[in-house]
């Protein structure tokens, strides 16, 4: 029997950990949508805790009011 050695160039090795990267991540995004599926109501749980928690929605955009310096006209 002759024995045969598998030899991967980085190309090879590039496009395969490049394709079970993708592979992986694609699992796991639908494992995660499938586990919060199963556990119903727990949305509105988080919703709860917001609402219960005392922070409020924080208003970012709101004009500060200013102090104008007086200027003397001598």
């Amino acid at each position: 029997m002759q024995s045969f050695e598998m030899v991967m160039n980085p190309k090879q090795v590039f496009l395969s950990v490049l394709i079970f990267g993708v592979a992986g991540l694609l699992l796991f995004m639908y494992l995660q949508v499938w586990i919060e599926e199963q556990h119903t109501g727990r949305v509105e749980k988080r919703r709860e805790q917001k609402v219960t928690s005392g922070w409020g929605p924080m208003k970012y955009l709101q004009p500060v009011p200013r102090i104008k310096p007086q200027v003397s006209h001598a």
